[in-house]
């Protein structure tokens, strides 16, 4: 999923913007910036629930933030 996502760019420049399907056909949106590897799911879903990802979809859906994260770089 998050393989798709990169191929198609950031949305507008310092997000990304996509829409995550479900099995049962539901689907969420998700706003992150640079990085779209995890998100947070829905209460009940999990990710074997995801059937499909579209890029740069559901601006107007009110979409949830994907979760913060740091980078941490290691050096000998």
């Amino acid at each position: 999923m998050a393989n798709q996502i990169y191929r198609h760019g950031e949305t507008v420049m310092g997000y990304t913007i996509f829409t995550v399907v479900f099995g049962d056909q539901s689907k969420q949106a998700y706003v992150a910036g640079n990085a779209v590897d995890f998100i947070q799911y829905l209460t009940g879903k999990t990710p074997r629930d995801v059937v499909g990802v579209i890029p740069r979809a559901g601006r107007e859906q009110f979409p949830l933030r994907t979760p913060r994260h740091t980078w941490s770089l290691f050096s000998d």
